[in-house]
């Protein structure tokens, strides 16, 4: 709700603060007076476009300032995107506009761009009237309306379409994603398969390139091997030159057997000598068999090469160690298996698609008759409201239309867009003159005739729609006498669940307000301005009698103006909410 409007050097306005109330606040005031001034202004501080034109002549900037009363979710989400704090359950918003085309836009204290103004202005404000910031004439809030008003059975149906529909678009995904694989594994198949073939047909062992060079090297150097251990068996054993070590040690044992008996020094030596003896037979007992199993084996010795090379160049080739060879195998084998079986799983998730598609369909279907029949209801509701505001030969349609896609779904054997909403595509249409054809509602035009209509719907929709501050600016041109007390009476209806700014010339709709603000022009030191004057009482009634009679107040308008007042009491005490 628009709890206080701060306007200074704007058009005529030098400097006005007015204080708004809840229900049906009527602006009243001579033409020229500068109450549509006072509707602009609050458009441009809802992020409609803003013109130099409109700061006053010989100021330097313009500034627009609005205190309302706001708990909305969509509000809130918009200011904590850009990081604003709120303050309790106001929002403060201001707009500077100045000579050098430039414009300062605050919510809240924090400086934004006027795309965020005009993005939290759309839940705010709905204008009807000369202005474009209207809800109704914006095709995409249509369907949004349309469920709101058939919200008990449609919102039931909604749930069960968007719940079949994520399911069917993940079931898409997944889909993608294997035939993604699968394409991608076909053309590794061949490549994999080979590469499966080859590793494994090579029949690496862990740590096989090891012990083969190691083989090699001792096949290699199988002559200077055995030399060396023939020698060395000779020295240790055998003593065919020269006495062997064992022949020196069993020597020495005898000698010291010899004389121990009479000297007893040598008998520590004994035990190591002969302990000594054993490991030097030993020793060369192994070094002769290490001799005797060297030999040469050209044919053995080719076999490690070839084997060798095959293992070098699959390691260069992979660029993989042995033992990353055979990790590597068994993933590409893994993969090769994966190949196999994913046609199967494909084939498995379009069946589970086609029985999610069929339910789907079901669900959209039935949502879409429910669509149906609130359109009905509302067409009908519409023509009553037209016909009350003697508007009986316009004609109301909600046109249903569905979007073509070739990657849809089909129904009713057209290929069509579908989203968790369903795949209703709703626009309100219009026709004012008895042989027209329908039009698009954001077709029509502007003015008082298309006040009216909103406010057909407006007091229709009055219960469902969640915009708090409605502007009706001029509603009542072309229309006089009963038309205009239907009007009246309309607006304080809808003034019930909204509050509701209307600028108006009827004084039968200006009798009906719950607050009443006189717009004037007044000019001093040759300076025009715009005043803005709360009115209750006498001066109220004063203002009806104007409007009533013009310029010249007599005893018979100021009567007629009292009446009103008193008939328009009755009216709002007699049309109590539900």
């Amino acid at each position: 709700m628009l709890l206080k409007l701060h306007i200074k050097n704007f058009a005529l306005i030098d400097d006005i603060e007015i204080n708004f109330k809840t229900g049906l606040n009527i602006l009243t005031g001579e033409t020229g007076a500068g109450k549509s001034i006072i509707i602009d202004a609050i458009s441009m501080l809802i992020g409609e476009r803003a013109s130099i034109e409109y700061i006053r002549t010989g100021k330097q900037s313009s500034t627009i300032e609005a205190v309302f009363d706001c708990n909305n979710d969509n509000i809130a989400k918009i200011l904590k995107e850009y990081g604003i704090e709120k303050e309790d359950e106001l929002l403060f918003i201001d707009r500077e506009i100045t000579c050098q085309g430039r414009n300062f836009c605050h919510i809240n204290g924090k400086l934004v761009p006027t795309s965020v103004l005009k993005r939290v202005g759309k839940h705010l404000i709905d204008i009807h009237g000369q202005h474009q910031h209207q809800s109704l004439l914006d095709s995409q809030n249509h369907i949004k309306l349309l469920d709101l008003l058939g919200y008990e059975d449609i919102s039931q149906a909604k749930k069960q379409v968007s719940e079949y529909y994520r399911e069917y678009r993940h079931l898409i995904g997944m889909i993608q994603e294997m035939n993604k694989k699968r394409s991608e594994f076909i053309k590794q198949k061949d490549r994999l398969k080979f590469e499966v073939d080859e590793i494994e047909k090579a029949s690496l062992q862990p740590n096989e390139d090891e012990l083969l060079e190691e083989e090699k090297q001792i096949l290699q150097n199988s002559e200077k091997i055995f030399h060396v251990l023939e020698s060395s068996y000779n020295i240790l054993y055998r003593g065919e030159d020269v006495p062997s070590i064992v022949d020196g040690i069993n020597k020495i044992i005898t000698g010291f057997e010899e004389i121990r008996s009479y000297y007893r020094a040598v008998d520590s030596f004994l035990d190591f000598l002969k302990n000594m003896l054993y490991e030097f037979e030993d020793l060369a007992s192994n070094v002769r068999a290490l001799r005797d199993s060297i030999e040469f084996d050209p044919q053995r010795l080719n076999e490690l090469q070839l084997r060798l090379e095959l293992i070098d160049r699959l390691k260069s080739k992979y660029n993989m160690t042995i033992s990353e060879l055979i990790s590597y195998k068994e993933q590409a084998a893994a993969r090769l298996e994966e190949v196999y079986n994913i046609d199967e799983e494909i084939n498995n998730l379009h069946s589970k698609l086609k029985d999610i598609t069929s339910k789907l369909i079901e669900k959209a279907m039935c949502l879409h008759m429910l669509r149906v029949q609130t359109a009905q209801k509302l067409e009908h509701d519409i023509s009553e409201e037209l016909k009350e505001l003697g508007m009986k030969d316009v004609k109301f349609s909600v046109n249903f239309t569905k979007d073509p896609d070739d990657d849809g779904i089909e129904i009713d054997k057209t290929r069509v867009n579908i989203t968790e909403e369903g795949f209703d595509r709703v626009e309100f249409m219009i026709s004012t003159n008895p042989g027209e054809p329908l039009k698009p509602l954001s077709k029509i035009i502007s003015g008082g005739e298309t006040s009216r209509i909103m406010l057909a719907l407006k007091n229709i929709m009055a219960k469902v729609d969640n915009i708090p501050c409605l502007i009706f600016d001029e509603i009542d041109t072309g229309i006089g006498g009963r038309a205009a007390q239907v009007v009246g009476e309309k607006l304080s209806m809808v003034a019930r669940s909204h509050q509701v700014l209307c600028v108006t010339h009827s004084p039968q709709i200006a009798s009906l307000g719950d607050n009443h603000f006189l717009i004037r022009k007044q000019t001093e030191n040759g300076a025009t301005f715009t005043q803005v004057l709360e009115l209750s009482g006498s001066e109220r009634v004063k203002e009806l009698a104007r409007m009533l009679g013009g310029a010249k107040i007599t005893e018979n308008t100021l009567t007629h103006a009292k009446e009103m007042l008193e008939m328009a009491k009755k009216t709002k005490s007699l049309k109590k909410p539900e």
